[in-house]
């Protein structure tokens, strides 16, 4: 069974690396996929032995307040989450205190107040900017679908922006909010091509699109990138990119 290296850690704030370490029995489980809508990202760092299990040498991000288990962020290889593993137990805690009243700037006696109340000041500018702006509103409507066309053909498609994330990842440079941002472009793009539910579960859509002939090599390519020492990967960029590339006219 899993032994966490350490009882109930202190809070740590979001957006903000911790590293556990835990004792694991039996092979290696891989850290699960990272998703859309994931609140928290597990990584494997390192391993070592100790006596007939592994210490594992973890690294996680949270992004949402709470209390969780890493030990459901864990997978076998077939994409299934352990079942004979002890807790691992993480507390996030938030950047703002609990008792904070929301506000963001504090107020000092004598301050300048305008008169009639900020907000009318707010809703008279808004109608002042309205007017003005209004004929440029209908100059611009006459040239909508030209415009429409050019904005559309002018920015890089999703193969561009992808290319300097695969990049790092098959040298082994790309860090683990790099890898999260690619993966989430990533299932992003599959969901809506291929019509999927966006609140579908993390792990079943990754397994899903590793088996699809086009999604399938650039997902198996990351987790093959990242169990390789950096810079021994082989890989042709263009054609793992050349699905995710903008049909030209």
């Amino acid at each position: 069974m899993a032994k966490p290296a350490a009882a109930p850690p202190e809070p740590v704030q979001t957006a903000t690396e911790a590293r556990p370490t835990a004792v694991l029995p039996g092979a290696q489980p891989p850290a699960a996929p990272v998703g859309d809508k994931s609140k928290i990202i597990v990584r494997i760092h390192d391993t070592f032995p100790h006596g007939s299990d592994h210490r594992y040498d973890l690294r996680y991000f949270g992004f949402v307040p709470g209390e969780y288990d890493l030990a459901n962020f864990l997978r076998h290889a077939n994409g299934t989450t352990p079942t004979n593993l002890q807790p691992i137990p993480v507390r996030i805690r938030g950047i703002l205190k609990e008792d904070h009243d929301g506000r963001l700037i504090e107020e000092e006696a004598g301050d300048f107040t305008l008169p009639g109340g900020y907000t009318a000041w707010l809703i008279g500018i808004g109608i002042v900017w309205l007017l003005a702006a209004w004929p440029l509103f209908l100059l611009g409507r006459k040239k909508k679908t030209p415009l429409g066309q050019a904005e559309a053909n002018s920015g890089p498609d999703l193969a561009e922006r992808l290319r300097p994330l695969v990049e790092q990842a098959a040298n082994g440079t790309l860090d683990t909010d790099g890898r999260a941002r690619l993966e989430r472009m990533i299932f992003s793009h599959w969901r809506e091509r291929l019509g999927l539910p966006e609140d579908g579960d993390v792990a079943e859509l990754h397994h899903q699109l590793k088996a699809h002939a086009e999604a399938g090599p650039l997902l198996r390519g990351l987790e093959d990138w990242l169990h390789r020492p950096p810079g021994t990967a082989t890989v042709d960029i263009p054609a793992l990119l050349a699905p995710y590339r903008q049909p030209t006219e």
